[in-house]
C-alpha cells in the first residue's frame, strides 16, 4: 500500500492548478482543494519529519487566503495567458489571478482574527506577531506596505479607469504557488521516507528553490509598467481614479 499519499495528492493538484496540460481537469474546486492539500501537506511534513515550511513568505500568503477561502467568503479565481507589452519580461507565462479586494479582505480577517484590544495582557505580544507575520509575506511582493496602509479601501473593490475603462484590480498568486512547491519537492528530495516515492523521483529539474521567481519579477520601463487586473496585464497611457 502507498504510503505518505499527502504527498501525492500537493503534487496532483498544483499539476492540475499550474500544468497548462492539466487545464481540462480544472473545476470549481481546484483552487480549494489545492489551498487544503497545502495545509494538509505543511501540517504532515511536520509531524512526521519535522520539516518545517510553514515559516515561509509564499506558505503564509497562501494560508492567509486559504483560511479566508475556508472560513469566510469565496475566492474566485482568473485564469489567463501573460500578455506582455514591448520591452516587458515577465517570469512566468500564466498568471493565477484572485481579485485584489479577496486578498485585502484575507490580510484583514488574519489580523483581526489575531488582534487584542490595548490594555488586553496578549495585545503587545500579538500585535508584534501581526507585525512578523506580515513583514514576512511582503518579503514576496513590493506594493505590500502601500496595501496595508490602505487596507480598507483595498476591501472595498479596488479599481482604476484605465484608458477610459474601469478594470478592477487582481493579485496574481502563480508565482507563491510556483514556488512554495519547488520548496516541498527539494525538502522531499531531503527525507528518505520521500525521496523514494513516484510521485518525487518524476519531478524533474526545474522543481527546486534555487529556480524560484524572485519578488521583482517583471522587468519593463517605468514608462510602459503593466497594472494587474482581473482582466491580467493592462499597459495604460493615462491611470484615473475609478468614480
Amino acid at each position: 500500500m502507498e504510503k505518505y499519499t499527502f504527498i501525492d495528492r500537493y503534487l496532483h493538484s498544483q499539476y492540475e492548478l499550474l500544468d497548462f496540460r492539466f487545464s481540462q481537469n480544472r473545476d470549481i474546486n481546484t483552487l480549494f482543494t489545492y489551498l487544503n492539500n497545502l495545509h494538509s501537506t505543511a501540517d504532515k511534513l511536520k509531524e512526521l519529519f519535522g520539516c518545517n515550511i510553514k515559516d515561509t513568505p509564499e506558505f503564509k500568503i497562501l494560508r492567509t487566503v486559504r483560511n479566508y477561502f475556508h472560513h469566510i467568503g469565496d475566492v474566485d479565481e482568473i485564469r489567463l495567458y501573460v500578455s506582455a507589452g514591448e520591452n516587458t519580461i515577465v517570469s512566468h507565462s500564466q498568471h493565477l489571478i484572485i481579485p485584489l479586494e479577496t486578498f485585502a479582505k484575507s490580510l484583514k480577517s488574519f489580523i483581526d482574527n489575531n488582534t487584542a484590544p490595548e490594555g488586553h495582557r496578549d495585545h503587545k505580544r500579538k500585535k508584534a506577531f501581526i507585525e512578523s507575520e506580515l513583514g514576512s509575506m511582503f518579503i514576496c511582493f513590493d506594493y505590500g506596505p502601500e496595501l496595508l496602509q490602505n487596507l480598507e479601501k483595498f476591501c472595498n473593490r479596488p479599481s482604476l479607469k484605465l484608458d477610459g475603462k474601469i478594470y478592477e484590480l487582481g493579485f496574481d498568486m502563480y508565482k507563491f504557488v510556483y514556488n512554495i512547491t519547488n520548496t516541498i519537492a527539494d525538502k522531499c528530495r531531503e527525507i528518505e521516507e520521500l525521496k523514494v516515492k513516484q510521485a518525487v523521483i518524476d519531478l524533474d529539474s526545474s522543481y527546486t528553490s534555487s529556480k524560484n521567481i524572485e519578488k521583482l519579477d517583471i522587468t519593463c520601463s517605468p514608462a510602459n509598467a503593466p497594472i494587474m487586473t482581473i482582466e491580467g496585464f493592462i499597459y495604460p497611457n493615462k491611470i484615473e481614479a475609478a468614480i
